[in-house]
């Protein structure tokens, strides 16, 4: 079954990088081993995005910064609501989703039973 990665930048396959210092971009220092792992979903025929909170301003950077650093994609999206601290992240959709929260190793993907947020039926 083909999965639909939707995967963050910054602080997942580079340093990161606020985008108050858009200079830094281009030169910030890769995670080869998240690099490997995504470009082997990618040759696994995987689908892989990116989505960003990186402005289309960074739109240049971001693209030569992938492409000089060997990253394999589909599609990127940027603009993506910048989090506050305190703030979560909810992704609502009408199909199975699974959410991965990054802690600064990419593995391989095992089934685990986790607490999660779900809507209460009426």
């Amino acid at each position: 079954m083909r999965k639909i990665f939707i995967i963050d930048i910054d602080g997942v396959i580079c340093e990161h990088v606020d985008n108050e210092h858009p200079e830094l971009m281009s030169s910030a220092p890769p995670y080869p081993d998240s690099i490997r792992k995504i470009n082997q979903w990618y040759d696994q025929g995987h689908f892989i995005c990116f989505f960003t909170a990186r402005t289309e301003d960074h739109k240049k950077a971001t693209r030569d910064w992938l492409d000089k650093n060997g990253v394999k994609y589909h599609q990127l999206i940027l603009g993506k609501p910048r989090r506050k601290e305190g703030d979560e992240y909810h992704y609502i959709d009408d199909t199975p989703i699974r959410a991965t929260r990054y802690k600064g190793v990419f593995g391989d993907m095992v089934k685990k039973t986790k607490d999660v947020m779900v809507f209460e039926n009426d």
